[in-house]
C-alpha cells in the first residue's frame, strides 16, 4: 500500500515523562506503525505498556518528546492549539471508560449534543439509523441515571459515530462493564467497524476484547512486541461479533 493511503502514519514516537527531581520515564520508545481506512486494531499490553499514552498522542491530546503522528498526511503536533480542538471534534472521536454522558440530558440529547456545540443541525435520518443500530430506541428519551452501563457506554459511542470521525479511538471502553455489557458494546464496535467502514483503534488490556479486532498490536515497556494481522479477519467481516444479533 502507498505511504499516501495511510490514515494514520506514526512515526518514531518518544515520550518521556519527567518526574520529581532528575527521574525520567520513558512511556515510549520509538514506536512506528501506521493505520490504513477501515481498520480495525486492538493495542494491546499491561498498566504501564505504553499504550493509553499511545492513543493520546494519536488524539492530540498530549505532545510527543519526539517523532510525529500524521493523520490524512498531516501533522498534528504542529497545529495550533485551535487546530488540534478542530481536529478532535471533526475527525478523531474519542470514547473512554467512563462515559462523560451528561446527566440531565437524554440519550438522543447525549448524541446530537457535540453537533448542536459545532453549530450544524442533526441528520434526523441519521440519528434514527444510527439509534437503530445502538439498539436504544426505546431509550431514546431516558436520562443516562436509567440506563445500564452497556447502554449508556453504546450512547457514548453513538455520540462519536454521528460524527462520522476519520478514526475513532477507544481507551479500556469496557472497563467498568460486566461480561454481558462487555459483549454488546464490542459487538457494537464490530457492527460500526464493518457496516459503517468506522477505522476503530482499541486500547484495552483484557486479551477477549482484543479479539474482536482484525489486527493486534502488542505493546511492553514503551515498545510493539507484535504487529499481528488475524488470519481469518476477511472471513470475519461477515461473521457475527459477540453482543450482535
Amino acid at each position: 500500500m502507498s505511504e499516501a493511503a495511510a490514515l494514520i502514519q506514526v512515526s518514531g514516537i518518544k515520550k518521556v515523562y519527567k518526574m520529581s527531581g532528575n527521574v525520567r520515564v520513558n512511556a515510549l520508545n520509538g514506536v512506528s506503525f501506521r493505520v490504513e481506512r477501515g481498520e480495525f486494531i486492538a493495542i494491546m499490553g499491561t498498566s504501564g505498556s505504553g499504550k493509553s499514552t499511545l492513543l493520546h498522542l494519536i488524539a492530540g491530546v498530549d505532545t510527543p518528546t519526539s517523532g510525529t503522528v500524521r493523520i490524512d498526511g498531516q501533522d498534528i503536533h504542529r497545529l495550533k492549539p485551535s487546530g488540534k480542538a478542530r481536529l478532535r471534534r471533526r475527525s478523531v472521536g474519542i470514547i473512554y471508560q467512563d462515559y462523560n454522558l451528561i446527566p440531565t440530558l437524554t440519550v438522543e440529547e447525549n448524541i446530537i449534543l457535540p453537533i448542536l456545540l459545532d453549530r450544524r443541525k442533526p441528520d434526523k435520518g441519521e440519528v434514527e439509523r444510527l439509534l437503530e443500530l445502538l439498539q436504544l430506541k426505546d431509550r431514546r428519551r431516558h436520562l443516562p441515571g436509567q440506563l445500564s452501563g452497556g447502554q449508556q457506554q453504546r450512547t457514548a459511542i453513538g455520540r462519536v459515530l454521528l460524527e462520522k470521525p476519520s478514526v475513532l479511538l477507544a481507551d479500556e471502553p469496557t472497563g467498568n462493564l460486566d461480561s454481558q455489557n462487555t459483549e454488546e458494546v464490542l459487538g457494537l464496535l464490530r457492527k460500526a467497524n464493518r457496516d459503517l467502514g468506522q477505522t476503530i483503534l482499541l486500547v484495552t488490556h483484557d486479551i477477549s476484547a482484543g479479539r474482536v479486532a482484525g489486527r493486534q498490536i502488542i505493546m511492553s515497556d514503551g515498545r510493539i512486541l507484535s504487529d499481528i494481522y488475524r488470519a481469518d479477519r476477511e472471513a470475519d467481516l461477515h461473521a457475527k461479533a459477540p453482543g450482535e444479533v
